[in-house]
């Protein structure tokens, strides 16, 4: 394996940062790609292992390949998770492919996502696994393009050579973000909970970072990958823990059916909530459970914190953040 840096692009977001810290803690070299300087931790300047480099992927300039020269791995961050996406995920993971292959960059992590399955392929109460068929067709944008980006580096890798590996992620959680679609839309203090049954697909932020640089750092792809949380709460136990952080004020279970037959007799119009529209539902919804199993065999061991546990230090977390006094 090649012993240059690990760039990281999407490098002060959520992921990214995570990705920076672990990397670092395990002694490797980083170069960390940012569209703004305001967003830069100012102890990456303290660190002469973490070389900041200001950049707009979707430029494609010779300014992306310097970036990425000499590199031993690029783990991809960056994506929108609103937005413009047909900017911020798809034009800036093409420009990064011709980037890296002019760079001569031998590996790629990619940052998936669980939203590229088509969980409609499976039966209620089914597991999810890695085998699971692809469709994002009347899904919402985000994931349209996270398939969209995952089949550019495909396609690649493929025509190029460099090697890849595919970590879908769960819901990502961690201090600030604690609360994901899969459990049910809010309305001020009332959070509704969409309950048919079956898990909540989490991830913790760390278990996220630690598997994309343990990903980056092995000497060959490591395939397609969901990364996952061991211990996956229901929606009852994820709203007991979670309603520790003060919001919401009241929860509301609603039946699963009733939002499946009111996906079915509303028209299926873009000016409707995504709830609304069956594809989506589905989606966040469904009631499933979700193996993470390739995940410990491919890139464990791995020690993961039990969801109660780790819900609490991510709470108290939030709340030193927002108050450091």
């Amino acid at each position: 394996m090649s012993v240059g840096p690990i760039v990281i692009t999407g490098a002060t977001g959520l992921i990214g940062r995570h990705c920076v810290a672990t990397a670092r803690a395990q002694k490797a070299t980083v170069r960390a790609l940012v569209r703004t300087r305001e967003k830069i931790p100012p102890q990456w300047a303290e660190d002469p292992d973490i070389e900041t480099v200001v950049i707009d992927l979707t430029t494609g300039d010779d300014m992306l390949v310097d970036a990425l020269r000499g590199a031993s791995a690029v783990i991809h961050c960056a994506a929108a998770m609103t937005g413009d996406h047909a900017r911020d995920t798809e034009a800036a993971s093409s420009a990064l492919i011709d980037a890296l292959v002019a760079a001569d960059v031998p590996h790629v992590v990619l940052v998936g996502s669980l939203s590229v399955y088509d969980v409609r392929s499976l039966p209620d109460g089914d597991t999810l696994t890695e085998e699971c068929p692809l469709c994002t067709h009347g899904r919402d944008a985000y994931a349209q393009a996270k398939h969209a980006q995952e089949l550019l580096f495909k396609d690649g890798a493929s025509l190029f050579g460099f090697s890849l590996s595919v970590l879908r992620l769960g819901a990502v959680w961690g201090p600030g973000h604690l609360f994901n679609a899969h459990i049910g839309p809010s309305v001020g203090a009332l959070g509704i909970v969409i309950d048919g049954g079956g898990d909540v697909p989490l991830c913790q932020v760390g278990l996220a970072a630690d598997m994309l640089v343990r990903a980056a750092r092995s000497p060959s792809e490591v395939g397609t990958l969901n990364i996952l949380d061991d211990d996956l709460p229901n929606r009852r136990r994820f709203m007991a823990a979670f309603r520790a952080c003060g919001w919401p004020k009241l929860a509301l279970r609603t039946p699963l059916f009733l939002w499946r037959i009111a996906s079915m007799l509303t028209p299926n119009s873009k000016r409707l909530p995504g709830l609304l529209k069956r594809a989506v539902l589905e989606a966040r919804h469904r009631p499933l459970r979700y193996s993470n199993a390739l995940m410990h065999k491919r890139l464990g061991p791995v020690t993961i914190t039990p969801f109660e546990g780790a819900m609490q230090t991510a709470i108290h977390r939030q709340i030193k953040q927002a108050d450091p006094s």
